[in-house]
């Protein structure tokens, strides 16, 4: 974690003093940290916003920004001893860490862990995703029943005596959250009541300063080479970390990918990983192309990468891209696993093309 008392980038290249922090974002994943560097001007997101980011995010941005990065992903016992002392740190101690989250303008997406950092403070809610609150935040969502489960526990009541009631309440289901910033109009009973603003990624992009794009360019790392590798085949392939959000082996993940790409050549399919999907594709694919940089979906297609078809399971990935991009959606259906974890509701709000996997 890097919560050094100066908020001074480890490049060198920015510093800014506690006192001048006026924004805190909190982005515990990729999509919320680009639309807040969109939606705010130059000024706000280079000299007076703080980041509460994971390990997600690229290195090299979070080396351009004033930030602190907690690791998700616990390898070891020392991570898992480390995610839990950070807890209790940043539930009782953040007000002397950092002493801006006192007064600063909060905008954040806010699930549990980084959210500690909220408090009882009032904030602005940032997106998950494209749709997310459509796909996973209404009353029959396998998500949303298991968040209500989790907050009726008895883990789930103590977890809120001790860190409070955002931790277990949290997709703005809460009274703190009063505005919500969507890239997109979205459907979900959250929404009631809220002030609620929407702004395509399209748009925010197309009024950036030329500063902001060479930023996003660079922190990303996202160059030419990348976006002609994704403009070189027809089929772009999303995938996602199934064996460990829905507990599948190797073996069964296998046989289910294998079932997609029999649909398909090789030689015309790119996947792009998830950011913690580990398989490895090469060892059973060898003829496809793999982009496996952590970048967001979105911003590559507003940078003008826009496939002939695009293929999934059932990753919201699928969301951000016109109607005019042909659609194979495989569904949750491919597996019981995937199946019970993503739920019979779950349901694109594209136009898509359902497609059953090869079992031949």
């Amino acid at each position: 974690m890097n919560n050094t008392k100066s908020t001074k980038s480890k490049d060198g290249n920015l510093e800014v003093g506690h006192e001048e922090i006026t924004h805190v974002c909190v982005a515990p994943n990729l999509y919320p940290l680009l639309q807040y560097i969109l939606l705010m001007d130059d000024d706000i997101v280079f000299h007076h916003t703080y980041y509460f980011l994971n390990d997600s995010v690229p290195e090299r941005m979070c080396n351009s920004l004033p930030c602190s990065v907690y690791k998700y992903v616990n390898k070891s016992f020392h991570d898992k001893i480390m995610k839990r002392a950070n807890k209790i740190k940043l539930r009782f101690f953040k007000y002397h860490c950092f002493p801006f989250l006192k007064h600063a303008e909060i905008y954040a997406y806010d699930i549990p862990y980084v959210s500690l950092c909220i408090g009882n403070r009032p904030y602005k809610l940032l997106a998950d995703a494209p749709n997310w609150m459509t796909l996973n935040v209404q009353k029959n969502s396998s998500a949303y029943k298991r968040e209500q489960k989790h907050a009726r526990s008895f883990r789930g009541r103590l977890q809120r005596f001790i860190f409070g009631d955002l931790y277990v309440h949290y997709h703005g289901e809460n009274k703190q959250c009063q505005t919500i910033y969507l890239t997109e109009e979205n459907i979900s009973p959250v929404l009631e009541g809220k002030k609620v603003y929407i702004k395509s990624l399209d748009s925010l992009w197309a009024d950036a300063s030329e500063v902001k794009k060479d930023f996003i360019r660079k922190g990303f790392n996202i160059t030419n080479e990348d976006i002609l590798l994704l403009q070189s085949r027809p089929n772009l392939f999303f995938s996602q970390p199934l064996c460990k959000d829905c507990g599948m082996t190797e073996a069964e993940y296998v046989s289910v990918i294998q079932g997609i790409f029999q649909n398909y050549s090789e030689k015309d399919m790119i996947v792009k990983t998830h950011p913690r999907d580990t398989f490895n594709y090469k060892k059973y694919f060898p003829e496809v192309k793999i982009f496996a940089k952590p970048v967001n979906s979105q911003i590559l297609m507003v940078m003008g990468v826009h496939p002939k078809k695009i293929i999934t399971i059932c990753s919201t990935a699928i969301e951000g891209f016109p109607e005019a991009i042909e659609c194979d959606y495989y569904s949750a259906n491919v597996h019981p696993k995937v199946l019970a974890f993503i739920g019979e509701e779950y349901k694109p709000s594209r136009k898509v093309n359902y497609k059953e996997i090869n079992k031949n």
